[in-house]
């Protein structure tokens, strides 16, 4: 009789990747459980060499093992959801990354709490953030800011002047537009302003393009989606935006204009309110009757 000991034995990889695939229509937690483990022992002992068969007592202590790996994953993940659902209605801190912006620092209250392929995340400013990304949590989503939306909503609906800063370096530019809502964070107080007209100085980014045209092609990409641009003004200052392009142009001294709408201003910065109709008359006064170069 012969026996065929090298064709018929496989690889301790071979068997897990045969395991895992034929288990992933009916376990789809990117991880192997009892079951999954149960089968690989099984197939282990189907393909081991008769001639040098395998003592049974290391397939027992690898089920143990097996075994006690899983209930720490599974401990893992609940102890993860259960620190999410604990942040829920509180604000955050986090670091963050995508392909556009790069890394970065989102701040905002909790709504949520997302668990998919067996990652825990909450959920802050319609952004899903992997739990294990927070760094800092406030208890009371109005433990510094104790001051009353109501009492700017007579913002709504009119034509304001105001600024936008940057925090790091203390640099400020004026803005134009008209008050949609007003909102508060920890911290301060905004009027979200819609049809604001700024000169784009550069994209925001981690990303250094010496394409020439770089500017523009983000822009005609990204129209109707959110951005974050840095944003200036005649005398050089430069503060970081995040809006939606509504739409861009380029003027006669060759300056990249860009319109946006949902630019958060800090109510305190606010210097100017008009009617709406007031407003536009400026506008074509000092553009001497001119239409926008929006385009």
């Amino acid at each position: 009789m012969s026996v065929n000991s090298v064709n018929s034995q496989k690889t301790i990889e071979q068997i897990i990747e045969e395991t895992t695939g034929t288990k992933a229509s009916k376990r789809n937690t990117g991880e192997l459980g009892k079951d999954e483990f149960l089968n690989l022992l099984v197939t282990q002992l189907r393909y081991q060499d008769p001639l040098n068969p395998q003592d049974d007592t290391q397939f027992i202590a690898q089920m143990a093992q097996f075994s006690a790996l899983e209930q720490m994953q599974n401990l893992n993940t609940s102890y993860s959801a259960s620190k999410a659902f604990n942040m829920i209605g509180k604000v955050i801190s986090a670091n963050t990354s995508n392909a556009s912006t790069g890394t970065g620092i989102i701040t905002g209250e909790v709504s949520s709490v997302k668990l998919q392929s067996g990652k825990v995340y909450v959920v802050v400013n319609d952004y899903d953030v992997p739990v294990e990304d927070v760094f800092e949590v406030t208890d009371d989503v109005n433990k510094f800011n104790t001051t009353k939306l109501s009492d700017y909503s007579g913002l709504i609906g009119f034509a304001c002047q105001g600024f936008v800063f940057d925090s790091d370096s203390g640099e400020i530019v004026g803005v134009n537009g008209i008050v949609r809502e007003v909102t508060k964070d920890a911290y301060e107080n905004y009027a979200v302003m819609d049809g604001v007209t700024v000169d784009v100085a550069a994209v925001k980014s981690t990303f250094t393009s010496v394409n020439p045209n770089y500017i523009k092609e983000y822009l005609y990409d990204n129209k109707g989606s959110n951005v974050s641009l840095i944003v200036s003004d005649e005398a050089g200052n430069e503060v970081s935006v995040n809006a939606v392009l509504v739409d861009f142009g380029v003027d006669g001294n060759g300056k990249i204009k860009a319109l946006l709408d949902g630019v958060k201003v800090p109510v305190d910065s606010i210097l100017s309110i008009k009617f709406p109709q007031f407003a536009n008359e400026d506008n074509e006064s000092d553009n001497n009757g001119e239409d926008p170069v929006i385009v």
